[in-house]
């Protein structure tokens, strides 16, 4: 893991990531906010489980409104994951301000990878076993 200047030939991931989070957000705000309708979940009109993201737009809506442990019952999970797109993007947007280094993880130790493979996986499936057993 080091800081280091973007080289020439390498993606700029900050610039790449930054800009479709914020057209997401965007987009995702004026769907919600407009009053059309969500989405159908085919996964859980074919299996009447829901599936691994279900719950993630009302939980957005309700951190919209401000409504923290709302959206928490929603989708934990996905309320995290906002979270960290929303540290990433203000990380991006100094760095790209700034001009300053970036973080980049240049090798992972094969132990370490396979840690956090588990680790995710084992999130994921959590948060599924909650939403089923909420009913979300």
């Amino acid at each position: 893991m080091t800081w280091r200047a973007l080289r020439d030939d390498e993606t700029d991931h900050e610039s790449l990531w930054l800009s479709v989070s914020v057209a997401a957000s965007v987009v995702g705000t004026c769907w919600v906010g407009s009053g059309l309708p969500t989405p159908v979940c085919w996964f859980h009109l074919t299996t009447g489980l829901p599936c691994p993201t279900c719950g993630v737009t009302r939980a957005a809506r309700q951190l919209l409104h401000g409504d923290l442990p709302g959206a928490f019952r929603y989708n934990p999970l996905g309320v995290c994951a906002l979270g960290a797109m929303i540290a990433f993007d203000i990380y991006a947007a100094i760095v790209l301000a700034f001009k300053l280094p970036r973080f980049r993880v240049d090798y992972l130790h094969p132990k370490t990878a396979r840690w956090l493979r588990i680790i995710v996986c084992a999130a994921l499936l959590i948060n599924w076993g909650w939403l089923i057993g909420t009913g979300v």
